[in-house]
């Protein structure tokens, strides 16, 4: 049931990633999902074609795919 509530509170931030097309939308992006009240996975989020393209964007906008990657799969310790 809690996890139904996760992925139903991500959906919105999944259907949205395509259409950020640039790093900014997708940081944008990103700041609202780990924001959002009830979110709590973030492997679909990771895995969309734009929130990728992060990797290859210029350094300015990594930070923002690494705390994703942080929320999907990290520990407090990574976080720290």
């Amino acid at each position: 049931m809690e996890h139904t509530k996760a992925l139903n509170a991500l959906e919105p931030f999944v259907l949205l990633a395509p259409s950020a097309n640039s790093p900014r939308a997708v940081a944008d992006l990103i700041t609202r999902a780990t924001s959002a009240p009830n979110t709590f996975v973030f492997a679909e989020l990771l895995e969309t074609r734009n929130v990728q393209a992060l990797a290859r964007a210029n350094d300015e906008w990594k930070p923002y795919l690494t705390l994703l990657q942080i929320f999907a799969w990290g520990t407090w310790m990574d976080y720290q």
